[in-house]
């Protein structure tokens, strides 16, 4: 049996210039990570994120706190989906989103629930088709090579990590709307994959986080 970990990003830079950024937060969330592995002798096999900064950096921060001496692996099938796209194409705008993030929540899930309608995709750089593809490759692609008793470590996203649980419970658009909902930055979905399959064993778990760390955006 191999086991995954796929740990969703530090805490970005929500209303800043430059959102895929980890924010101070961030940085803290992911050293915090990173030790909690060392202490619970957590040792990967390898180590891949996204092509995204807030992911590259998170998995910076783990390995200088778990002590870990491996190359990252660069996989963009864990890239989240573009929340900045869906709202530009939404018709209805709210200024709020801008700064609010309870507003900024609000208005994404109206937009991913008509992107993934499949009505509207000429409006999108990326159907939510070709999306939910990518990541369930992704996935293949991270556990492949894999031999009993092995682990990879993934930091990605909330978007892509929340598709993969939903289709490991065999859910769809509703449970992947929910579970984005709530996934903490840093937080840590456990995946392990045998002879019976691929099976999602624990969902965004952030007890290595104080209560005052804990953030969704």
């Amino acid at each position: 049996m191999s086991v995954l970990y796929l740990v969703r990003h530090g805490q970005a830079s929500f209303g800043s210039l430059n959102y895929d950024l980890l924010s101070e937060r961030g940085h803290q969330q992911s050293r915090a990570l990173g030790h909690q592995l060392r202490a619970l002798n957590i040792s990967p096999s390898r180590v891949l994120t996204g092509n995204m900064v807030r992911q590259q950096q998170t998995m910076q921060e783990i390995i200088g706190s778990a002590q870990w001496d491996l190359p990252i692996t660069t996989d963009t099938g864990w890239d989240e989906f573009s929340a900045a796209n869906l709202i530009a194409a939404y018709p209805q705008q709210d200024p709020e989103a801008q700064t609010d993030s309870r507003a900024f929540q609000r208005i994404l899930e109206k937009a991913s629930a008509r992107w993934a309608s499949g009505n509207h995709d000429d409006d999108y750089a990326e159907t939510f088709t070709a999306f939910t593809s990518r990541v369930r490759t992704a996935l293949i692609n991270a556990l492949t090579g894999l031999g009993s008793g092995q682990s990879a470590v993934v930091v990605s996203s909330s978007g892509a990590i929340a598709w993969t649980a939903a289709q490991l419970i065999s859910g769809g658009f509703d449970q992947w709307l929910a579970l984005n909902r709530v996934t903490v930055n840093s937080g840590v979905s456990k995946i392990v994959a045998g002879s019976s399959g691929t099976t999602l064993v624990s969902f965004n778990d952030h007890g290595h986080l104080p209560g005052n760390w804990v953030t969704y955006r």
